[in-house]
This record gives C-alpha cells, sequence and structure tokens, in this order.
C-alpha cells in the first residue's frame, strides 16, 4: 500500500533539490570570506629574535615604513618580525592567514621581488596609539610559469598594536575586487 500523492522519486528529487541549495547559499557566503591558508604550513620554527614591545606607535610606524618600501614586505615577506606578535592576524581581501611564520611563507611564494614595485603614499599613528594607516599603490608578477602581472591597485592597511606596543592584526583592503585578483592570477 502506498500514500496517495507524489511519487516516491518526485520527493527524493525535492529533497535533493533543497540539499543543494542549501550547499550553494553555505559556498556563496564562504565565497566573500578570505582563504584560511593555514592548513598548508605545519613545519619547524626557527629561532626567533626579541620582541620590540615597549616602543611607542612613531617608531613602529617608522619601521613598517623602511619594511614597505625597502623590502615591499607585503609582496615578498621581508619585514621585521620583532615589532609582530607571533599569532598576528594578517587578512585581506582573499587570505587570512593566523601567524607570522604562515603569512611569511606564504607572501614569499607570491610575487617575483625583481618584478613587483609598491608604492607608500600615505602613512599616519592615530591619536590612540594603537592603530596605524598606510596607503599604498602595488603591482607585480607572480610566480608561476605564465608569469602573470597584476595590475596596479590601491590599498589601505591598518596595523592593531597591542597594549605592549606589537601589531597583533594587519587588516589590508583593495580597490579591486577579490574575483578580480584572481582573474588577473590566472590570466597570463
Amino acid at each position: 500500500f502506498r500514500p496517495i500523492g507524489r511519487p516516491v522519486w518526485t520527493r527524493r528529487a525535492v529533497v535533493a533539490g533543497a540539499s543543494v541549495a542549501a550547499a550553494g547559499q553555505t559556498a556563496i557566503a564562504q565565497a566573500a570570506l578570505p582563504f584560511d591558508w593555514t592548513f598548508l604550513w605545519i613545519g619547524k620554527v626557527g629561532p626567533r629574535r626579541p620582541k620590540l614591545t615597549g616602543v611607542s606607535a612613531s617608531e613602529v610606524a617608522a619601521i613598517l615604513e623602511r619594511d614597505l618600501r625597502i623590502g615591499k614586505y607585503i609582496l615578498t615577506g621581508n619585514l621585521t618580525e620583532e615589532i609582530f606578535e607571533e599569532d598576528c592576524h594578517f587578512e585581506d581581501p582573499n587570505n587570512a592567514i593566523q601567524g607570522l611564520s604562515k603569512y611569511r611563507q606564504a607572501v614569499s611564494l607570491l610575487f617575483d621581488e625583481q618584478h613587483s614595485n609598491l608604492f607608500i603614499h600615505d602613512i599616519r599613528v592615530f591619536a590612540d596609539q594603537h592603530t596605524i594607516e598606510v596607503k599604498y599603490v602595488a603591482s607585480g608578477t607572480i610566480k608561476l610559469p605564465w608569469r602573470p602581472r597584476i595590475t596596479p591597485w590601491s590599498g589601505h592597511i591598518t596595523y592593531y598594536l597591542g597594549s605592549d606596543g606589537l601589531i597583533s592584526s594587519q587588516v589590508d583592503v583593495w580597490n579591486i575586487t577579490r574575483f578580480e585578483a584572481i582573474r588577473q592570477t590566472f590570466t597570463p
């Protein structure tokens, strides 16, 4: 005896359709979040130099300016570790990474230092002495076999300093979408 109503296959199709729709909504919601690359870096951490605790926000800003202008650190990973917490949070529209060594590894894999540029327009320390902002323009060639070139983009980095004066968080916002950045990566 079968109840009168929809055939079994249509009920299953409705349930399957609802599952696919829910999965699609989850995927769309997750697409808006930066990708967490943390799972890629499980390894040794080398010896660390002592942290520069207790320095003023102006001194931290001066070190950041040098690291950005000379080391192009957001493209190369060449930064002064002593001003960052080891568990610092780094975020941009495409990535979210927890930990200084993981961030340095991730960034060092991306851009060809010789064919990438970073121009600092402004760096300022907020009156609260716990926030630093940097405005920049960057462009670069990605270290992939087809050597994709990312056209110039403007960025705005906000650094948050803890009570010890170390950077606890770096949040980078771009004037291009994450999808545009990814599209350029896969275009020769």
